[in-house]
């Protein structure tokens, strides 16, 4: 009996102190509170003025804001979590700002959910899984912030899910996994940041539609410089300085309508720019150079794009390649300079809407081409020659200038079969309403 009581003993002891560096963890993080009246619970280290409240040392623990209107501003204070929970948790909050505070070691620095006119400006936001995370949101500004090593088992700088007319602007987005992430959201605006360095994309966006990624500084990302894939709908990619990430500098999957235009992509490790199962898409106007495959890379039924205006130069592979049934994609009025390959298709597959925009507009340049202009009016007397079923009917003889006011028709898509199999047609209703109106006069005149 005795042996059994000291049994019983031993396990109850074993259990609380199992127990006790649980309940520990559970409850370390404090919690403090704006509440809708404006009364500040948990902390007196915030002071509040009407609708500002001011950090007046270092915190620790989530703040959860539950009134609209608010100002905080952090003073050049820390908020410090414990690796779980958030820093600033807002919750169908509107109207408010969050400025000037350090947040560090959080599972989200600051969670923005269901709420609209959110202002988070000018914080360094460091060592949380993920950086700034907003869900359904709207009209949120994110601003001129550090969001820098944040990268848990998914770390992200910026996460924007759900959320529609939000601008991220000015932050330095710097060693986070991703440093900014798109999904499932519409009309938002991306510029001015310096994304660098980030352990694996430095812009993705999944799933989303109508956002515009312009002005950015895209740089040594471990694997692509902008990556927009999974249905992306009518997307704008311009003016961007992308280059030595990675992989590629612009990487673009079962995207439709996306528009790529006035960048600056250099040095990649790989593509300069990417499309994969990608269709009806513009490139135009982009410095493309010295990327360590190809220039634009096509691949796996990409058609119905139009490359045109730019200079595609010194690429260490091909300066395009038209590859694996990508074969209706039009081509013309880019400068082709310098590449190791300047062109090819896939096992010489011909690229039906052709390599040039038809005459007088005429095709591209190719700084190999050796042909005469006897008639002195910029285009080559004779094709530039691709392969045996590819050619520039109608090369230039000099680099044409990309930022060209100029504006081009073009080409229909009208093929000789489509042609064909419309007269067939015709033709067929045409016999068949001759014997019938035939056939329906010699019963009159019997």
């Amino acid at each position: 009996m005795k042996s059994k009581s000291t049994i019983v003993v031993l396990l109850v002891i074993s259990v609380v102190l199992f127990s006790f560096p649980l309940c520990n963890i559970v409850n370390a993080q404090e919690t403090i509170y704006i509440r809708p009246d404006g009364t500040v619970e948990g902390t007196d280290k915030i002071q509040r003025d009407g609708n500002v409240y001011t950090f007046t040392g270092n915190l620790t623990g989530a703040i959860i804001l539950e009134k609209d209107g608010t100002v905080i501003d952090g003073n050049g204070y820390t908020l410090t979590g414990d690796g779980a929970d958030y820093g600033f948790y807002l919750d169908n909050i509107n109207n408010s700002r969050i400025f000037n505070v350090k947040l560090d070691d959080f599972d989200n620095g600051c969670y923005i959910v269901s709420s609209s006119k959110i202002n988070i400006t000018g914080n360094t936001i460091t060592d949380n899984n993920i950086g700034i995370y907003v869900d359904k949101s709207q009209n949120i500004l994110i601003n001129e912030n550090s969001v820098i090593h944040n990268d848990g088992w998914n770390g992200y700088g910026i996460y924007l899910t759900s959320s529609n007319n939000n601008i991220i602007s000015g932050n330095i987005v710097e060693s986070n996994c991703v440093g900014i992430f798109i999904q499932y959201s519409t009309d938002n605006l991306i510029t001015k940041n310096n994304v660098h360095d980030n352990y694996e994309t430095g812009i993705c966006s999944m799933a989303s539609g109508n956002d515009v990624v312009s002005n950015n500084i895209v740089t040594y990302n471990e694997e692509h410089g902008i990556k927009v894939h999974l249905n992306p709908r009518d997307y704008c990619i311009s003016d961007n300085e992308i280059n030595n990430n990675g992989l590629d500098g612009v990487h673009v999957e079962w995207a439709s309508n996306t528009t790529i235009t006035g960048n600056q992509i250099e040095n990649n490790s790989r593509n300069g720019i990417c499309l994969y199962e990608s269709r009806n898409n513009t490139i135009s106007r982009n410095n493309i150079d010295q990327n360590n495959a190809t220039g634009i890379y096509v691949t796996t039924y990409s058609y119905g794009n139009l490359v045109f205006l730019n200079n595609i130069t010194s690429n260490n592979e091909y300066g395009i390649n038209n590859n694996q049934y990508s074969s209706n994609n039009l081509i013309h009025h880019n400068n082709f300079i310098d590449n190791a390959n300047q062109a090819t298709t896939y096992l010489g597959e011909a690229n039906t809407r052709g390599w040039d925009n038809g005459f007088p507009s005429g095709g591209n340049y190719w700084s190999d081409y050796n042909g005469t202009d006897n008639n002195a009016d910029g285009i080559g007397d004779a094709p530039y020659i691709i392969n045996e079923n590819n050619q520039d009917s109608y090369p230039l003889m000099n680099p044409f200038d990309i930022h060209t006011t100029q504006e081009f028709s073009a080409i229909p898509e009208f093929s000789s079969w489509s042609f064909l199999t419309a007269l067939f047609f015709i033709v067929t209703f045409l016999s068949i309403a001759y014997r019938y109106f035939f056939n329906q006069e010699r019963k009159d005149e019997n």
